[in-house]
């Protein structure tokens, strides 16, 4: 009987190494694959997170500036509570409800940069607002839940302004967050 050479016994020995390494190359790609997904997935309900606080922050801050408008035209330092919708997910029940606080004078003095206070009654006067924003959608059972909330005070300075008695209650007055 003759004998093999040793190189076709090496190659006996190593019959399905191929497979193995294979196999195992594609079990890692999948991992990979996988690690991949999730944190795509995670980055993209980060950034919807995102998109929801801004929308509610401006919503805000248009409060401020409704309540700034509001004082400043008509004279009118009462609180108020809006809705705004939202445009693009309008039909879906979310929006953003905004309450604001009164238009709150806090300080006055005299407006030093102001030729037309020479012995006049303009003064430069100090105001504080607060605007509180929630986003609102509803769940699967159709009951109200919160999507994101933002408040925002702001110090508003006017000048020249005329001195004015503004009567605001307690409960007024409370809603204003220093």
């Amino acid at each position: 009987m003759a004998r093999r050479p040793r190189l076709f016994q090496r190659t006996r020995a190593q019959r399905g190494s191929a497979y193995l390494i294979t196999l195992l190359a594609l079990v890692v790609l999948t991992i990979l694959a996988l690690s991949l997904s999730l944190v795509t997935q995670t980055e993209m309900r980060i950034g919807a997170n995102e998109l929801s606080i801004q929308r509610v922050f401006y919503a805000a801050d248009s409060g401020i500036a409704a309540s700034t408008a509001r004082a400043l035209v008509g004279s009118d330092h009462s609180s108020m509570t809006f809705t705004v919708d939202d445009a693009i997910t309008g039909p879906l029940g979310i929006e953003q409800r905004v309450d604001v606080s009164p238009f709150l004078p806090i300080g006055s003095g005299y407006c030093n940069l102001c030729s037309i206070n020479q012995g006049s009654d303009f003064y430069q006067i100090n105001h504080a607002v607060t605007a509180g924003a929630t986003r609102e959608g509803l769940d699967l059972g159709g009951n109200p839940v919160s999507l994101a909330a933002k408040t925002v005070t702001v110090m508003v300075e006017v000048q020249p302004w005329e001195r004015q008695i503004v009567s605001l209650s307690l409960e007024e007055i409370a809603k204003v967050k220093f």
